[in-house]
């Protein structure tokens, strides 16, 4: 198709079709084609060409995306439990957070608190023992906690006793100067309780509480065949009950595919990956959990192309399609283009006499 200077006389020689919908028919995307041949202003409702108004070619990044569905939750799995005797005499309440210092149950009415660690104590820790990683664990979390006069390494020497004792007076304790295994829980870090297994007033012994990272994401079941859109690092939109939306980033892609349960009594499940968003905004989501959203994943993405409303695009009789860019004395020009990729009423052009910056016009609705 070659430029054409147009005028409203001459739109009646250029029969073409003027697309008023959000989509069209092009790379497998429908469209609503509203036929205008021209006419004069006598031409019944029915014919009239739609009012018009202009927009600036641009050049933008397109991208699509593929919706699916998700859970929101928290991350990471946490078990305690309590080999130490005596009885149970206060418990945490699903719900509550609990960091580093904190009381995760209290055995005979003292506390049992959390400290932050990658194993847990295996022996007493007392002045004179061996040297070990342990030592360092508890001296991390006594710094952590605002006591010194020590040197953070893996000895436990007098110095070390002299803080545990200051913080066994806070805490209520007798202060030894030593501390039990059974006497501390020790988790890698902050968590939230989810469900509690011990009783009030049963014996302190096997499992206590069970609780989820404080971390706010989204776990999302990608169908196999989808996987290639979960990339690790990969930004996504989480669509939240009630309308609203906030952005995320795709923080774990599972590496075993496992199967769905059947829903509804139907066939079976479907082959999925475990994924998992961690969303750049938390608070966003407020008090929700467990609470099902939507994820819209990138499928695809085109950088730095021409892109003008779909609304622009004039359908020839001929064949192929146009923009009538705007000429400076306000009279159309017709240039035809090739048609790229579309997403979110825009639509990727290219074409002879196509520059940025350019004014089209676009059918009004």
């Amino acid at each position: 198709m070659i430029e054409q200077e147009s005028s409203r006389p001459a739109r009646r020689r250029w029969p073409y079709v003027i697309l008023t919908a959000a989509t069209v028919v092009a790379v497998g995307v429908t469209a609503v084609l509203v036929l205008g041949q021209g006419g004069d202003a006598n031409a019944d409702k029915g014919n009239q060409q739609p009012q018009t108004k202009t927009s600036k070619v641009l050049r933008s990044t397109l991208e699509e995306h593929e919706e699916l569905s998700g859970k929101l939750g928290y991350s990471g799995k946490f078990d305690v439990t309590a080999a130490g005797g005596g009885v149970v005499t206060w418990l945490p309440k699903p719900g509550d957070h609990l960091g580093r210092g904190d009381a995760v149950y209290k055995v005979n009415d003292k506390p049992v608190p959390l400290l932050f660690g990658d194993k847990p104590f295996w022996r007493k820790l007392e002045s004179g023992m061996d040297k070990g990683a342990d030592v360092r664990i508890l001296e991390q979390n006594l710094r952590a906690l605002g006591y010194g006069g020590f040197t953070v390494d893996d000895k436990f020497d007098a110095k070390t006793a002299a803080a545990v004792k200051k913080w066994q007076k806070k805490l209520g304790l007798e202060q030894s100067g030593a501390v039990d295994p059974a006497a501390v829980v020790v988790q890698p870090g902050a968590f939230r309780v989810s469900t509690v297994d011990a009783l009030l007033g049963a014996p302190a012994q096997g499992k206590v509480v069970s609780g989820t990272g404080t971390t706010r994401t989204v776990t999302v079941d990608v169908p196999v065949e989808k996987q290639s859109l979960a990339q690790e690092g990969a930004e996504v939109v989480v669509n939240l009950p009630g309308g609203k939306s906030t952005k995320g980033k795709v923080t774990s892609v599972g590496s075993v595919a496992e199967k769905t349960e059947e829903q509804n009594g139907g066939g079976g499940g479907k082959t999925v990956i475990k994924v998992e968003v961690q969303l750049n905004e938390p608070d966003a989501v407020g008090k929700l959990d467990a609470a099902p959203v939507q994820v819209e994943f990138t499928s695809r993405r085109k950088e730095n192309v021409l892109t003008v409303p779909i609304g622009a695009l004039l359908a020839l009789a001929e064949g192929g399609y146009a923009v009538e860019i705007v000429q400076p004395d306000g009279s159309g020009k017709l240039v035809a283009v090739e048609l790229g990729m579309f997403a979110k009423g825009k639509v990727e052009v290219s074409g002879s006499g196509l520059t940025e910056g350019a004014s089209v016009k676009v059918a009004g609705l």
